[in-house]
């Protein structure tokens, strides 16, 4: 080992300390970077949305319907197309079936959307309170339809849907506070 003088080390330190600094310093970035998130997760329904023929909307709220996207298929026939598994709970009964994403959109939006096809879904049948029973049978009709999943900037979750034109806005459930 060749021993070094005092004079050169302090040279050596003097010169390796700062590119150490440097090599670690996080370089700022003109573009600004967006948070993005994909459709996979749990969401929390806040409301369904349903434009009326005079030209106003009509909101009913999602009474803490949950759907969770996943992002891996636990059952797949040979024949079928490949698709994930999508399950939730409503304010009586449960629900589960499959979906498929096929890219983007023909016409390009901001936020990007992706093309949305529900394969199945199927749910328990309890009965319960006529107003829950009636939510229920809106939101699994419109979700049956749906055609289009986009993330808007705000982090919601936007189904559209052929059922009625409705909407389906939720939000993701780590920012909401519903119970379980």
């Amino acid at each position: 080992m060749i021993p070094l003088s005092r004079f050169s080390l302090a040279r050596f330190i003097l010169l390796f300390i700062p590119f150490l600094l440097t090599a670690c310093w996080e370089k700022d970035d003109p573009t600004p970077k967006r948070e993005t998130r994909d459709i996979y997760g749990s969401w929390i329904l806040q409301y369904i949305e349903l434009p009326q023929e005079n030209g106003q909307v009509t909101r009913v709220d999602g009474q803490n319907i949950r759907l969770n996207l996943a992002n891996i298929s636990t059952y797949q026939q040979s024949n079928e197309p490949f698709a994930y598994d999508l399950t939730g709970t409503l304010p009586v009964n449960q629900y589960h079936g499959r979906y498929a994403t096929t890219g983007s959109p023909i016409v390009p939006t901001e936020p990007q959307s992706l093309v949305l096809d529900v394969k199945v879904l199927v749910s328990t049948k309890v009965g319960g309170p006529e107003q829950q029973m009636q939510l229920e049978h809106l939101y699994l009709r419109a979700l049956e339809e749906v055609s289009l999943a986009t993330i808007s900037k705000n982090s919601e979750l936007v189904l559209t849907s052929r059922y009625q034109s409705a909407k389906l806005v939720f939000l993701p459930s780590e920012l909401c506070s519903l119970p379980k």
